[in-house]
């Protein structure tokens, strides 16, 4: 028969096991929501909503570029940065996103262009 001392440090290990999954996702909340975003682009700028959501514990981005949704892969959270890689007529754009409380900025690249982008939380 197992004392309690071991029954408790047995369940603290399956309590562990069962939420591995969701530690990596820590820093997730601070991005969550829905962001309105305009990308400063040689054509002058571009607004854009990105929303960001956990489905299933993990991480995904939805992008609204232009009036259309785009494809959007390799979403990562590292801390408080956002990248993730946006298809945009043709072409895939990698992003980089610093998020500060309700504040985003960062920058794009690809096609041989290349910018920055500014944006806020929605409340």
């Amino acid at each position: 028969m197992m004392t309690n001392p071991r029954r408790l440090l047995l369940l603290a290990a399956a309590v562990l096991l069962l939420s591995a999954p969701f530690l990596s996702a820590a820093d997730t909340p601070k991005a969550v929501g829905t962001w309105d975003v305009v990308a400063n682009t040689p054509n002058g700028d571009l607004s854009s909503v990105m929303t960001v959501k956990v489905v299933d514990g993990k991480l995904t981005v939805e992008f609204e570029l232009g009036g259309l949704a785009r494809t959007v892969t390799d979403e990562k959270l590292d801390k408080n940065v956002l990248t993730m890689k946006v298809e945009y007529e043709g072409a895939l754009y990698d992003v980089e996103a610093k998020i500060d409380g309700d504040k985003v900025e960062g920058t794009w690249q690809g096609n041989g262009v290349s910018g920055t982008l500014t944006g806020k939380r929605r409340p």
